[in-house]
């Protein structure tokens, strides 16, 4: 267990989705796998009740 606060773990998550939304724009081309992985992190983040829920 992290012993993460429910604010910490929002916090993280929220993090988690700027970088992949970032992975995802910034290598479509140059990256493909890169971006692909972006896009699979962004659909886990949003797809957490725990984040959505709190928004």
């Amino acid at each position: 267990m992290l012993d993460a606060s429910e604010e910490e773990w929002l916090r993280g998550a929220a993090w988690a989705l700027q970088q992949a939304m970032g992975l995802v724009w910034y290598y479509e081309v140059s990256n493909p796998a890169m971006a692909q992985l972006g896009r699979s992190t962004v659909r886990r983040v949003l797809s957490d009740r725990d984040v959505t829920a709190s928004a």
